[in-house]
């Protein structure tokens, strides 16, 4: 799963990119093409990473709390400061007060309002996971499911109320990715048998089917909030028979090693720096965007640079204190082990 773990997190950089560009220049044709792309693979790039997320998790869900706190209160540590340094470059660059930072932060912790709202997710999906681990793996899946295929009320929700909180709310896609989360958890061995039956001819089949949907449907926008399950599901098995056929190579497996593990530098620091970007582009409308050949290359060098700093920053930190932007400190994620029993006494495991 590493080679589609590292290719996700790319693809969700090189979709931000893409989008920073579009709101500057949506009325070139090549840059129109790039934002009809990314909707084309909408329905892939947030669920596949979301299912290896949940079978990453699927050892922890038969712990103790307290032997899980790398998954809590780790990564609640992760999203707070992560949210943190984001609001802060946010701050400087709408004119936001201190205060106004300061009191406007739970809000928005509150309903995902950055792009962080993948690490509050994680850290849902898993604490629901595992309130319901008693539960008949069916029957979570059965809810995941039915809050995905409501996914038209869910964003009014969102609208109605969420909004309220706070004006950005990422509660939407909150809710209607649980099922992926779930589907990786629970299921693994079905997605291993996807795998096992990975040819080029049926990764090709399934492609362009989902391609020809999100053709279609990037032309129709009154369905844009309308479920694509079946779509993402299709989508998700062509990802992982390719991920299959792939890995048998050795370039795509050692690419796949190096950038499955350094998932989480590519993707906490992509937002300041887009933010930045986004600044920049809004603020002076550089002429040289407006040249297809320019739109053509821009999303992929903003995606290299981008990853490169990542992978840098997270290189330049990992022996000294700097290495905090990544980890929680021992402290608040050490996972306290039972003490041995007295002779003659049973261990009572705290998940009874």
């Amino acid at each position: 799963m590493d080679l589609v773990k590292g290719s996700s997190v790319l693809i969700v950089v090189l979709f931000h990119s893409v989008i920073h560009m579009y709101a500057v220049t949506p009325d070139g044709a090549v840059s129109s093409g790039w934002h009809s792309f990314m909707n084309v693979i909408e329905p892939l790039r947030m669920p596949i990473f979301f299912m290896v997320s949940g079978m990453l998790a699927t050892s922890a869900m038969g712990r103790p709390w307290r032997l899980s706190r790398r998954r809590t209160y780790g990564m609640a540590y992760l999203y707070i400061l992560w949210s943190a340094i984001f609001f802060i470059v946010v701050a400087l660059y709408i004119h936001e007060t201190p205060v106004e930072a300061v009191l406007n932060f739970p809000r928005r912790l509150l309903v995902g309002s950055s792009g962080y709202w993948y690490l509050y997710a994680l850290l849902l999906y898993f604490v629901v996971a595992k309130l319901l681990r008693r539960w008949p793996a069916w029957i979570i899946l059965a809810i995941a499911i039915a809050l995905n295929l409501l996914r038209a009320p869910v964003a009014q929700w969102n609208r109605d109320f969420m909004t309220s909180i706070d004006v950005v709310s990422a509660m939407t896609s909150i809710v209607t990715n649980l099922v992926f989360y779930i589907l990786g958890v629970y299921y693994k061995e079905v997605i291993a048998w996807v795998a096992d039956r990975a040819s080029w001819l049926r990764v090709a089949v399934v492609v362009a089917l989902v391609s020809a949907y999100g053709i279609w449907r990037n032309s129709a926008p009154e369905y844009w909030e309308m479920t694509y399950l079946p779509i993402s599901l299709a989508w998700i098995a062509a990802g992982v028979m390719l991920a299959h056929l792939l890995v048998e190579y050795n370039g795509p497996r050692r690419f796949g090693t190096f950038f499955g593990a350094r998932t989480l530098p590519i993707f906490v620091v992509q937002f300041p720096l887009l933010m930045a970007l986004s600044s920049y582009l809004r603020n002076n409308r550089p002429e040289y965007l407006q040249i297809p050949a320019v739109q053509v290359v821009f999303p992929i060098l903003v995606t290299f640079g981008l990853v490169f700093a990542a992978l840098l920053l997270y290189r330049i930190t990992q022996k000294n204190l700097g290495k905090y932007l990544f980890e929680a400190p021992r402290w608040a994620i050490r996972e306290h082990r039972a003490s041995p029993s007295p002779s003659g006494e049973k261990e009572v495991s705290s998940a009874t």
